[in-house]
């Protein structure tokens, strides 16, 4: 049942339109929503002045008085939903927000019954939410004719590391878009893909928690939709992300694997991948140092002690391969970017053939990653964002050359060992 703000009573929030709709995800945020709320609706305000506008909270049972907070920094055009939410973390999710699938789902269906003709969803936790973030994910919707609209961030080399290695170059060789950002929190999205994205079967899958905004934005680049990006600046949050480097691997790409299997038919007749426009310029950032030397030894110890694990994922030239890099001088440690490819469509397909329980498969993937992110940080190292942007480009390609390796070893893995 909905409920809105102080200024506003229930019945007359059913029975409103709205040409827009900005949802908000909230969590014990009740430091930072306030600002958030006021930076929505200045951006509704100074950018669609002529538009009836709706925010709607999803907050996850908060205990610190986010809600409260939330409707002192409103103006009146809050509605809060209430919706199915966990009391507690099952397990400790990489973005630190339980429940997320629910709330999602909550917004969404909220900005159907309201009608709006675009919507877009923001995280409380955030600290670096301005105005023009509002205009950026809501006007290629309502001016452009653009059914989703993905963020694109500002991030240093290590930032995002899993996106840049592991999601974008395969969520582009196989959906055929060029979302840089595919599992972002933020999105826009019109009212045609409202609907779309509720008529989706994943909602309630078991790795929804974890993969739901992944899953969504594969949904808009399979279907008939238009989509571009909107670059944001940079994104910082309050939230404590507690996860460890295996358990945010295991949880981001275990949604990843899933969704590959879950689209086979689509995957394998896509073709080629199809540039996305950017709305706003992406600005500069400083470089941040990255410790190396610890990438490199968290390499070598897997290798020494999972060999013999992923033997059953990966094929014999590969292990030797991994072998030689392992005996490599730290400054002389380079993947080619096809070899790397190849072990994560091998992984993908070990995932889907329950070659090994995939928890431990996913987990095992991580000294593999460590030796990659080392190995990237040494080409790029110092570089601006236009070089890293470039290097993530040549390996997207090579995704893209070695995605018929992964059609053969799909079709006929038995074959290809």
């Amino acid at each position: 049942m909905d409920s809105t703000g102080s200024n506003s009573s229930a019945e007359p929030a059913r029975a409103a339109r709205a040409d827009i709709v900005v949802g908000l995800t909230s969590y014990n945020d009740a430091r930072t929503i306030g600002a958030v709320v006021r930076a929505v609706e200045g951006g509704l305000s100074r950018y669609f002045e002529s538009s009836a506008a709706r925010i709607v909270l999803a907050d996850a049972r908060s205990a610190d008085g986010t809600r409260e907070a939330a409707r002192a920094a409103s103006s009146g055009a809050l509605i809060e939903v209430d919706y199915p939410s966990p009391k507690a973390f099952a397990a400790v999710s990489y973005h630190g927000y339980p429940g997320r699938p629910a709330a999602l789902r909550a917004i969404l269906e909220a900005a159907q019954r309201l009608g709006a003709r675009g919507c877009a969803v923001l995280d409380t936790a955030l600290v670096s939410v301005t105005p023009e973030w509002i205009e950026r994910l809501i006007g290629p919707v309502l001016t452009g004719g653009f059914d989703y609209v993905s963020p694109y961030f500002a991030r240093r080399v290590n930032e995002g590391a899993i996106t840049k290695g592991i999601v974008y170059p395969m969520f582009r060789a196989l959906y055929g878009a060029r979302l840089r950002q595919p599992a972002a929190a933020e999105f826009g999205c019109s009212a045609r893909l409202v609907a779309h994205h509720l008529d989706q079967d994943f909602w309630d899958l078991e790795q929804a928690e974890t993969g739901i905004d992944l899953w969504l934005a594969v949904a808009a680049a399979c279907g008939e939709f238009r989509i571009c990006e909107a670059s944001l600046g940079a994104r910082a949050t309050s939230r404590d992300t507690p996860s460890d480097l295996s358990t945010t691997l295991a949880q981001v790409v275990g949604a990843l694997f899933a969704d590959v299997e879950h689209r086979v038919e689509i995957w394998q007749r896509t073709r080629k991948s199809i540039p996305v426009p950017v709305a706003g310029a992406v600005p500069e950032i400083a470089p941040a140092p990255v410790n190396v030397e610890g990438l490199i030894e968290a390499f070598r110890l897997g290798y020494r002690e999972l060999r013999d694990i992923w033997t059953w994922v990966l094929p014999p030239r590969t292990i030797i391969e991994l072998g030689r890099l392992v005996e490599m001088p730290p400054d002389r440690l380079r993947f080619d970017d096809r070899l790397w490819a190849n072990i994560i469509y091998d992984f993908a397909l070990g995932y889907s053939l329950r070659v090994l329980p995939q928890e431990h498969l996913l987990r095992s993937l991580t000294p593999l990653y460590s030796g990659w992110l080392a190995s990237f940080v040494g080409q790029v190292d110092g570089a601006g964002l236009g070089e890293i942007e470039q290097r993530v480009e040549e390996l997207c390609l090579g995704f893209e050359a070695e995605k018929r390796y992964l059609i053969a070893r799909w079709r006929w893995p038995e074959r290809l060992r």
